[in-house]
């Protein structure tokens, strides 16, 4: 997927592809996971959408529960969902730094040449 440590530096347009499609990929993987916890609040809960997708938001967010669940079924979810968005923030964020990380350091390896 990257470019070897033998090939030279990619261009600056071809490097803006690259980081416009790890954006995009994040943001699909935190569609799909906003997707799941709607669909979780709805059928855990019994939630309205709107609801559910005020609740999935700020779980994954970081705000916490805006809307307490009130069954068991409801308060496991949202206990399970908030510990996977934690993980997804940590995920987006190594995505979307990737290309420009290894960029740097293949233009720092390219200079010791």
């Amino acid at each position: 997927m990257y470019e070897n440590k033998n090939e030279p530096l990619l261009t600056k347009s071809a490097f803006r592809i690259r980081v416009f499609y790890h954006v995009l990929a994040a943001l699909a993987l935190l569609l799909v996971t906003l997707a799941l916890g709607i669909a979780g609040h709805m059928y855990f809960d019994g939630m309205a959408l709107t609801s559910a997708l005020v609740a999935s938001i700020t779980l994954m967010s970081g705000l916490g529960l805006s809307i307490l669940p009130e069954s068991v079924a409801g308060q496991l979810f949202a206990s399970v969902y908030g510990i996977l968005s934690s993980y997804l923030y940590i995920a987006t964020s190594s995505i979307v730094i990737a290309p420009i990380l290894h960029r740097l350091l293949h233009k720092f390896h390219l200079q010791d040449e």
